[in-house]
């Protein structure tokens, strides 16, 4: 919507009310630089002044706005003396709309009509379809100022090389060349591009190529662009995934617009083309950057679509007059900050959706059950582009533009949803529904109970296998052999709760088995409870010293983690007198296998037949030799301590009735 009301100021000058509102588009169109004009010899003005507009934008289609023209105010608020920064901050924060009160130099309104840069570029509607700059051509040409019957038009195409020998009744091209177009392929383009570019029924006679997708064949370049030097077509394939590694620059003469190659990253896409420092860009895809500021080529840039880039570029010779910079050598390295998304989530993948307004989807902040909390998609804009690109509603939002959304709260997101303009490129991740979910939890919950039934089912004794945490009976082949054990356990015990192993011989039945382990806890033997509560100490070590003839039965428990006590006993060992101890190593310490009363009495009243000593004086004895554990007993004088690790069972036998 445009709306628009002017009067007349002294001078020639115009100050008139312009109302631009960009809904359903990109931006305003308007490209802003703070300068001056001389109104005189001796005086000037500054101020902003519009120095590009972007074809079909707001700003274009009013038909109110010119490079050249000042801007008085934005939305009421005076901006004559504003940097230009200012003013871009004004016109980010005025949203949708905003009321410029512009002041126009110079041109009347029936001149301005006719004016071949209106609207901020060149409309090419002359014979030649020549660069028309009648300012320079004067300058070039000083005899052509004082003549008033003099044709610009005809003294410009003098520079044309090849002069046609006849004309014909559709030779010049009167078509009106503002707005935009669809090729025979479907593309949009520029009326002004080469590609719609008008030919005689002579050059479509001399011209057997092929047009391209955007209307393009060298002839239709070379006669759009006539006047210009060493043209080429130049196309690359686009890789969402790399930049294109191009710098652009604009025109030396701050008078004049223009878009120079100002350097070209070895590592991006158009390495690998015919392109160089110094080329004048004239068109991309259609779009015409001729005449137009760099700034704009460069949102151009990131707004074409497809996978493809066709780029019309002029290349001039080193000595030319033209970029403003010099050629640039050096750029950023370039790292791909989502190409972790991909390891960690596989099946990942990236979509492009053009944004046209907007993109037509919804996102929240949300929990998955598959992949915890993130952003998702909500919901879809039917017949959106977002739609189109195969976005589904429940979708995660890992990654947008390179920025990663894995750890994005939902202001974050949709601030760079807001703010991705042209082609976006998102990194999505489709999930399971809940359904799905639910379905694969309830599969996998069946298959761990008939697992556990399975392990429920009753195991052979004699090949059982010991698992941690539950009885098992397990049966053990002795014939006559000793079980080779050593028990703790008793009613005058200080282990009161059950019968546990402290030590296994290598020599017996049980180390010839080899499934029990130390701190096994005995439950019953033959079928009969083990009851260490209601039976001495010496009637427990007989049950498994007593000669049995083929097999004997025993109910296991093996506690995870070991159900243990530890505690430190500390003496003084006098010189000459023995420890009254008799020690078998193994892995965890030194079993005590007896103890001779009346040594000294922190043994007697501590220590018990089946505690293991774990550490003399500091020292580990665990997995020592029994060379080593008699040789440190033997040769320690004066104060003594150990660390002794005692069982102790949760009572798992009922009480005998």
């Amino acid at each position: 919507m445009v709306q628009y009301q002017g009067n007349s100021a002294a001078g020639g000058e115009h100050i008139h009310m312009v109302t631009l509102d960009k809904t359903g588009k990109k931006s305003f169109g308007i490209c802003i630089v703070r300068g001056e004009v001389k109104d005189s010899p001796n005086s000037k003005t500054t101020g902003i002044f519009i120095k590009g507009i972007v074809p079909d934008s707001p700003a274009h289609l009013c038909g109110k706005l010119k490079v050249g023209d000042r801007i008085l105010s934005l939305n009421n608020k005076d901006v004559r003396h504003s940097t230009e920064q200012a003013v871009i901050d004004l016109i980010k924060e005025a949203d949708f709309k905003i009321e410029l009160e512009i002041q126009t130099f110079d041109k009347s309104d029936a001149e301005n009509k006719n004016d071949p840069r209106s609207n901020g570029y060149m409309q090419a509607k002359n014979k030649f379809n020549q660069e028309q700059t009648p300012n320079n051509t004067m300058a070039r040409q000083p005899t052509m100022r004082n003549d008033p019957k003099r044709n610009t038009t005809f003294a410009a195409s003098t520079r044309v090389k090849h002069t046609p020998l006849y004309q014909d009744e559709d030779d010049e091209d009167t078509r009106d060349m503002t707005g935009r177009i669809r090729t025979e392929a479907g593309y949009e383009i520029d009326r002004a591009s080469a590609g719609n570019c008008k030919l005689n029924r002579q050059e479509k006679d001399r011209d057997k190529e092929q047009e391209d997708e955007f209307g393009y064949t060298t002839a239709k370049i070379n006669k759009r662009y006539n006047m210009m030097k060493d043209l080429r077509r130049v196309e690359v394939q686009r890789d969402p995934s790399k930049p294109l590694g191009l710098a652009l620059a604009g025109h030396k003469d701050r008078q004049k617009m223009a878009c120079f190659v100002a350097g070209v990253d070895p590592k991006g896409i158009l390495a690998s083309v015919d392109i160089k420092p110094g080329d004048e860009i004239v068109e991309v895809n259609g779009n015409v950057l001729k005449n137009r500021c760099h700034l704009n080529a460069s949102a151009v840039f990131k707004n074409v679509e497809g996978d493809k880039l066709v780029l019309i570029t002029s290349r001039r010779k080193p000595n030319d007059e033209g970029m403003c910079v010099k050629p640039i050598k050096k750029f950023p390295g370039f790292s791909d900050e989502t190409k972790f998304i991909f390891d960690q989530f596989p099946k990942a993948r990236t979509v492009q959706v053009r944004k046209e307004g907007f993109l037509g989807l919804m996102v929240i902040y949300g929990k998955h059950a598959e992949v915890g909390s993130g952003i998702f998609v909500s919901d879809l804009r039917e017949g959106s582009n977002a739609e189109a690109a195969g976005i589904k509603v429940g979708d995660m939002l890992l990654a947008i533009n390179q920025d990663v959304t894995l750890e994005s709260n939902y202001d974050e997101a949709t601030g760079l949803l807001k703010r991705a303009e042209g082609v976006v490129t998102m990194i999505v991740l489709t999930l399971k529904s809940e359904d799905a979910i639910r379905a694969e939890r309830e599969a996998e919950e069946k298959k761990k109970e008939e697992a556990k039934k399975e392990e429920e089912k009753p195991q052979e004794p004699a090949t059982a296998e010991i698992k941690p945490n539950k009885k098992i009976l397990i049966e053990v082949k002795v014939e006559k052999k000793p079980l080779g054990v050593i028990v703790t356990g008793g009613r005058n015990n200080h282990v009161k709760t059950g019968c546990v192993i402290t030590h296994i011989y290598s020599e017996g039945a049980l180390a010839t088995d080899n499934r029990l382990k130390i701190f096994d806890h005995i439950c019953d033997i033959n079928g009969k409870a083990v009851h260490v509560d209601s039976i001495t100490t010496l009637k427990v070590h007989q049950l498994f010293h007593l000669t049995y003839d083929k097999n004997v039965t025993f109910t296991v428990y093996r506690a995870d983690p070991p159900e243990l006590e530890k505690f430190n006993v500390d003496f003084m060992k006098k010189s000459g007198k023995e420890l009254g101890l008799s020690l078998a190593p193994n892995e965890r310490g030194c079993t005590i296998s007896d103890i001779v009363q009346g040594q000294y009495p922190e043994i007697d009243n501590k220590l018990q037949r089946g505690d293991i000593i774990t550490k003399f004086n500091g020292d580990s004895l665990e997995g020592c030799t029994f060379e080593v554990c008699y040789a440190l007993f033997k040769g320690a004088n004066g104060k003594i301590s150990f660390e002794v690790t005692r069982p102790k069972p949760t009572l798992r036998t009922e009480a005998p009735k």
